[in-house]
């Protein structure tokens, strides 16, 4: 036994070198091979989490761009759909002008108030706007501002240490209506320097749209939402309409305005002076059922009855409008009136009215710009063949302006449009019945119309309200209801 144990130790000898060698260089390559395999591992997670990292973020960020663009009431500015910069400016749920862009500097998203932006996202190398319209057909370059209903936004990001790039996009159409487009289009804030000059201030407006607007319970305001004003027609130069057509104008002014040059006051029926009216024994001032004010002109007689003023239609004025409105309570077909203009020799020059009276008040116009220059007659003819009932006339006006024949009279019922339009920055806004700010522009003084008896004229009904380059001054005295 102790010689076989003495033999199997005799045998055991230690490794000689180049076992130790391959042995050496086995484990080696089965710990190299570990270690790959567990590196290799380590870099695919970091990799997949700095891919999940990012697209989480950018998905995030997209998904906020699109929620807030698809809530936006009108749109200021954008870049163009080939810009990797991108950028784009609009009024957002609130009514507060925010922003979306790129920052070059830092690859940053940014979103805010203009001037006020904080950041969402880094590590974008690219952002883009694509503008679409209410048909879904890509807008071309530069855009229309106001054709914008939707927009599709791509954004490329880039973890520069793992040189990983991803291209997200979405696109989203507006939830507003925008339908009803009546856009802020000329301004006239500051007409002279000299003067206290809010009877002189004038905001038009321009329906934009392919429809008929009625803008009925809107309402216009100048800084604050505080200072508002409903929007009326006016009780003396409108004609009770408050529907702008497609394509058409509308003139706001203060109710008791400086706008017009009254050639007769509201028939002068409100101060009794009706010395400057020839008028026959059958008519009377009275109050009661007014069209306007407290005091109307009456007719009870049966028979034939006249009145006439005579006055001179001054020149220099873009139009000239001969207005009245009439009543009667007698039975229907049994009253006539005839409104004319006359010259001094009681010849017929043009007619405005004739016809039956109506049971309710009744507007009539005439254009009486033919007449510039000249002295003429605004004459009344009436016949009542029953003996019951009376003839009323109210709010007869003859008046010569700068605000064109065709615009749509309105007035806000004080003596101020909204608080008064600053002459050197303000805001004013237009607001729908439900709220909505159909337009809003927030000018200064060096853009135009600054006291020189100029108006601040929009240049592109299409474009941006809040851009400096779409505003200049206008010619004197601007085209109120006419285009710029």
């Amino acid at each position: 036994m102790q010689k076989e144990i003495k033999k199997y130790v005799k045998c055991l000898r230690a490794f000689t070198l180049v076992e130790m060698i391959l042995v050496t260089g086995t484990i080696a390559l089965v710990v190299g091979t570990l270690v790959g395999l567990i590196g290799n591992s380590y870099k695919d997670w970091k990799l997949g989490n700095s891919r999940s990292i990012l697209l989480q973020d950018g998905r995030a960020v997209l998904e906020q761009i699109t929620r807030i663009l698809r809530q936006a009431k009108c749109f200021i500015s954008v870049t163009s759909a080939t810009d990797q910069a991108g950028q784009i400016t609009f009024t957002d749920v609130d009514g507060v002008t925010k922003q979306f862009r790129r920052n070059t500097l830092t690859n940053e998203i940014e979103y805010g108030q203009p001037g006020s932006l904080s950041v969402l996202a880094g590590s974008v190398t690219s952002l883009v706007f694509a503008c679409y319209d209410v048909n879904a057909d890509s807008l071309a370059d530069p855009v229309q501002i106001r054709k914008i209903r939707g927009a599709g936004i791509a954004m490329t990001l880039v973890d520069q240490t793992d040189s990983l790039q991803f291209t997200l996009s979405d696109r989203i159409f507006c939830m507003e209506d925008f339908q009803n487009e009546i856009i802020i289009n000329e301004i006239m804030y500051n007409p002279s320097e000299q003067v206290s000059d809010s009877k002189l201030e004038w905001v038009e407006l321009y329906n934009s749209s392919d429809s008929d607007i009625d803008i009925k319970d809107w309402a216009i305001w100048t800084g604050a939402q505080g200072n508002a004003d409903l929007l009326i027609s006016h009780p003396q130069f409108g004609n009770g309409a408050t529907i702008i057509p497609k394509g058409g104008y509308a003139v706001v002014t203060a109710s008791s305005t400086d706008v017009y040059k009254e050639l007769i006051t509201n028939g002068d029926f409100e101060t009794g002076n009706l010395g400057s009216w020839q008028i026959d024994a059958s008519w009377s001032r009275t109050s009661g059922d007014t069209h306007g004010g407290t005091h109307k002109l009456q007719r009870t007689d049966s028979g034939a009855g006249w009145m006439y003023q005579t006055i001179t239609v001054p020149s220099g004025y873009n139009s000239y409008l001969f207005i009245f409105w009439e009543k009667t309570t007698a039975p229907v077909g049994q009253t006539q009136i005839t409104a004319t203009i006359r010259n001094t020799a009681d010849q017929i020059l043009a007619t405005g009215y004739s016809g039956q009276m109506h049971s309710d008040w009744t507007y009539h116009g005439l254009d009486i710009s033919a007449f510039t220059g000249q002295t003429v007659r605004i004459y009344f003819s009436t016949n009542k063949t029953a003996g019951s009932g009376t003839l009323c006339l109210d709010d007869i006006s003859a008046s010569a302006s700068y605000v064109n024949i065709n615009a749509v009279r309105l007035s806000v019922p004080d003596n101020k449009i909204g608080n008064g339009l600053a002459n050197n920055t303000d805001t004013t806004s237009v607001v729908s019945s439900s709220g909505t700010i159909s337009d809003s522009v927030t000018y200064v003084d060096s853009w135009g119309g600054d006291g020189d008896g100029a108006s601040l004229s929009r240049i592109d009904t299409q474009g941006s309200s809040n851009d400096q380059s779409n505003w200049k001054s206008g010619p004197l005295h601007g085209t109120p209801g006419a285009k710029n």
